[in-house]
């Protein structure tokens, strides 16, 4: 395996003495002799791309006329549907594949009732579990993330040359932020230019576009196989660079993406609402920052294609919550009702209520004084419980399918890869089956 160095670099010269004065380190430093790995690596590099709110059927249609660089990756690995975590929102769903763990491990949760300000929330970034970029930091391993913003001052942080972070607007900037690293060449980090110390052991590039245009103009939309393609060109970029810099052997990528996408025309709120008020409790609907009124009995707070239900006051007994969820079961619109149970059984957090309900497209949980005609598209249900996932390169055997993969199982397959301990709270497993055997010497 070739050693990735930039003999000529150094991480003074590349930030500046008065910027790495200000550092705070990640990982305190033990002696080289304590730095034991477990395993010996199969991959000199893990190049990690997450592109949000790509569903699988987007490859299905696309893939073999459109994207002919991540079809090239599958070509030499494989293409599976990975499970995702619930609720199939974002952050928790991208903190599931950074930690290797469930939402009830992590704690990252969205559009929720908070339990701490008794106020409806959006998403946050919160994670109270080890990330990927952590556990490779705390076992000398660097980081560079391209806009991966989930492990954000968690592993990886402006101006940190061993573990940095940078932020671009656009797929094409981070994906130039990876091409500029690799070679060594000095790259914008909130400003600070840094040139890292050595081509980094795990590489995460992310792009919001194809999820933000599913939302807008939800999952038909002709403007989505077009910015698919222009993806491609990008990772087609990363994937030259690789080859470039002489890593082309020792390099295993992983694509992934945090959820699907459903499209809806049709809000379900008067029926939802209408059923828990029609049976005498009184309901509302909150959306983040606002708080229930004392007299309110049941709350629900939504992402358009679910909602969260919580019980309150004389609601709360055992004999009025059987009683709602058998009226909610009996709403026609709602295609999924789980109880506290059943979220429990799928590693929910706490937060995420005493129900949960999906909505069945074309119907979803917004305004109904916003209903147009016009398609929209969102997530959070079971529905769009899946991503889709490609794992090709080093130590990954072509055409071998990982079975039943979750994306909790990322976190735990790239350690495995690189040589290390999986993140301290991962539940994931190695995806071995699609793995190359190591060859020991």
């Amino acid at each position: 395996m070739r050693r990735r160095s930039f003999l000529s670099r150094g991480a003074a010269s590349a930030v500046g003495v008065t910027a790495l004065a200000a550092m705070t380190p990640l990982v305190t430093p033990r002696p080289a002799a304590a730095r034991a790995v477990l395993q010996p690596p199969v991959a000199g590099l893990v190049v990690l791309i997450d592109w949000d709110g790509v569903d699988p059927t987007y490859l299905d249609a696309y893939l073999h006329d459109r994207l002919p660089r991540l079809r090239s990756l599958a070509d030499r690995g494989s293409l599976a549907t990975a499970a995702c975590t619930y609720k199939t929102v974002s952050n928790p769903s991208r903190s599931g594949t950074a930690t290797g763990a469930r939402p009830i491990v992590h704690g990252n949760v969205a559009y929720v009732l908070d339990p701490r300000t008794g106020k409806a929330i959006g998403q946050t970034r919160d994670i109270a579990a080890e990330t990927i970029a952590q556990s490779l930091r705390r076992q000398y391993r660097n980081v560079l993330s391209a806009g991966w913003y989930i492990v954000q001052d968690k592993g990886a942080s402006y101006g940190n040359p061993e573990g940095l972070y940078t932020q671009g607007v656009t797929w094409e900037e981070n994906v130039e932020t990876v091409v500029r690293a690799l070679r060594g060449e000095p790259v914008d980090s909130n400003g600070i230019p840094v040139t890292l110390p050595r081509i980094p052991d795990f590489v995460a590039a992310y792009s919001a576009d194809i999820d933000s245009l599913g939302h807008r103009e939800g999952p038909n939309s002709p403007n989505i196989p077009r910015r698919l393609a222009e993806l491609d060109t990008g990772l087609g970029r990363i994937i030259d660079v690789v080859e470039e810099v002489g890593l082309g052997e020792d390099a295993t990528f992983v694509l992934v993406s945090d959820h699907g996408m459903t499209g809806y025309t049709k809000s379900l709120e008067p029926q939802v609402l209408g059923a828990i008020s029609d049976a005498g409790f009184t309901v509302e609907r909150l959306y983040s920052g606002q708080a229930p009124a004392a007299r309110t009995e049941v709350v629900l707070t939504a992402s358009p294609r679910a909602a969260n239900v919580y019980l309150r006051g004389r609601a709360d007994t055992a004999r009025q919550r059987d009683r709602i969820e058998r009226l909610l079961r009996d709403v026609p619109e709602l295609e999924g009702v789980y109880n506290r149970d059943e979220l429990d059984a799928m590693g929910a957090a706490p937060a995420e209520g005493d129900f949960a309900v999906d909505a069945r497209p074309p119907y979803a949980f917004f305004n109904p004084d916003e209903v147009d005609g016009r398609e929209r598209g969102g997530h959070a249900s079971l529905r769009e419980g899946t991503a889709p996932l490609v794992l090709a390169g080093a130590g990954v055997r072509q055409g071998d399918m990982p079975h039943d993969p979750r994306t909790i199982d990322i976190a735990p397959t790239i350690s495995h890869l690189l040589g290390v301990e999986p993140p301290a709270d991962a539940e994931g497993r190695v995806l071995t089956e699609a793995l190359a055997p190591r060859v020991t010497y």
